[in-house]
């Protein structure tokens, strides 16, 4: 990355370049003199008055080309550390890249990098390199969660745990010393309470943390839910609900999806990133075997499976490509159609599943039942499903035995007393929001970097700890000690290996 040793000014636009809006927010940064751009002004910027407001006409060889709002933050008490001039102009995008050629070609500026402004900030100790990826999860973030998660990372309570992490390891690396070096002086006795109770405040802010990596949550941070089964299951008809919109083709003709289609659902403040795959069956067509290889890899990695199901077309073939993959959600299709199925049957040619729904996606899309499975199991080992809606829990339709079929002759009837069972895609919605509310509960962390320091530091304690009792070699420990260190500086952005670098600031947008 060119940017990470080029001190030259730099300009962009911080705000959205997709659409036009009522205000755009261009930054330049890293000028030494702010009278080298008096010439692109009205205002006279020997008065400016720093981190406030001053409007200004701005000029182009003298000919007024927009009207605008000066703000000056000067270094170091700016984000970055650097001198920044913030432009607030109009929005149009035709305006704003007018504006930014008009810098970059007096050749006083150049355009600013992927993530550069903040990279800056890093280079100049205004952010560690774990707030930077709190940054980058804030910007980034398509979850409610994520975005607390982002700024717990960035200034909050997560921050601070990593920054009392690093205290806590100065500690027991002082009382170590102390024990090595000032043993004879303050009584082995004394030395040893002083390591005791530094290992212990030590390992108990780890073991808070590492309580936190013990199961792979990375799929939360874009959590998908993706629709499979055969083709013309019903998936892109269940598709086109979810979303409320005729996104997805449906068709008699099998094999319409020959490739994935994606939209964005947002549900209780959260965006899911719901796919459509292309059916799976035995195919010579090479592009659909494509497909039909992405589906199978969408579905390794989704957040939430959706098993969508003809009962009077499954054959177990059909779903050898899913080898021993688990569903969260079996729907059942086509029941109107003339033709019968037995369930016991049908069950022992899918993959595994936590629950199950009877739809009908040919007539009336609404009238669904839940099939007669026996209970409906958990969405996690912990503990029995949860009501989906705050009616009640789903009472069965007599006290004598499981929940029957209901009747194809009338309307579907409610399952208790308190009234009818919700709407599918609510129904369905409802599923997704419950698992993705049980999988953040113990508020798993995203960051992948932070993940793995955090599980090397903690074996790392595990085999410093042991040579604590192993041997009395000082050098031995000494080493350990020093392992130990850079990991915690590592976690908490004191230092950090130069290749992590591309792979954060690749993923900021221009401008930040």
């Amino acid at each position: 990355m060119i940017h990470l040793y080029d001190n030259k000014p730099i300009i962009a636009c911080s705000t959205g370049t997709q659409s036009n809006s009522a205000i755009g927010l261009i930054r330049i940064s890293g000028f030494r003199n702010l009278l080298d751009f008096q010439k692109f002004f009205s205002f006279d910027l020997q008065k400016i008055k720093p981190r406030f407001n001053h409007f200004s006409k701005l000029f182009c060889d003298e000919k007024v080309i927009d009207e605008i709002v000066l703000c000056f933050y000067e270094g170091p008490k700016s984000f970055n550390g650097e001198n920044i001039l913030e432009l607030g102009v109009h929005g149009n995008q035709l305006n704003i890249q007018r504006i930014l050629k008009l810098f970059i070609e007096s050749d006083l500026v150049r355009h600013a990098n992927e993530g550069e402004f903040s990279y800056r900030a890093l280079r100049n100790k205004k952010l560690s390199l774990s707030q930077v990826e709190g940054l980058d999860l804030l910007l980034n973030a398509n979850s409610s969660y994520m975005l607390d998660q982002g700024l717990d990372v960035l200034q909050g309570d997560l921050y601070k745990q990593y920054l009392d992490l690093h205290s806590s390891f100065l500690k027991l690396k002082s009382s170590v010393e102390l024990s090595i070096d000032f043993a004879e002086d303050i009584g082995e006795e004394q030395c040893e309470a002083l390591l005791n109770s530094a290992q212990v405040e030590f390992s108990t802010k780890l073991n808070t943390l590492h309580k936190r990596i013990k199961s792979d949550k990375s799929d939360l941070a874009c959590p998908a839910v993706s629709l499979i089964g055969q083709t013309n299951a019903g998936k892109s008809s269940l598709f086109n609900l979810l979303l409320s919109n005729e996104r997805s083709i449906v068709s008699e003709q099998a094999g319409t999806t020959r490739d994935y289609v994606s939209e964005y659902l947002n549900l209780g403040g959260n965006n899911f990133r719901l796919i459509d795959t292309a059916g799976l069956r035995e195919t010579n067509d090479k592009i659909e075997k494509i497909g039909i290889d992405r589906t199978i890899e969408i579905a390794s990695k989704a957040f939430f499976k959706v098993l969508v199901v003809n009962p009077l077309q499954t054959r177990k073939e059909d779903y050898t490509f899913l080898g021993d993959e688990e569903f969260d959600l079996l729907i059942v299709t086509h029941r109107d159609l003339k033709g019968e199925f037995k369930l016991d049957e049908l069950m022992t040619l899918l993959p595994t599943f936590s629950s199950s729904i009877f739809v009908d996606l040919t007539s009336t899309i609404d009238n669904f039942e839940i099939l007669d499975l026996g209970p409906i199991e958990p969405l996690s080992k912990s503990g029995p499903i949860e009501p989906l809606s705050k009616s009640g829990p789903i009472e069965p339709l007599s006290k004598s035995g499981p929940i029957e079929p209901l009747s194809k002759s009338g309307p579907i009837e409610p399952l208790s007393e308190s009234g009818p069972i919700e709407p599918l895609d609510q129904f369905i919605e409802n599923l997704i929001l419950k698992k993705f509310n049980s999988l953040t509960q113990d508020k798993p962390l995203l960051v992948d970097r932070h993940r793995q320091v955090i599980s090397s530091i903690y074996l790392d304690l595990v085999k410093f700890q042991q040579v604590m009792r192993d041997t009395g070699d000082i050098a031995i420990i000494s080493s350990e000690m020093n392992i130990l260190g850079a990991k915690v500086a590592e976690l908490v952005g004191v230092i950090s290996p130069d290749e992590i670098l591309n792979n954060i600031f690749s993923n900021f947008c221009i401008g930040k």
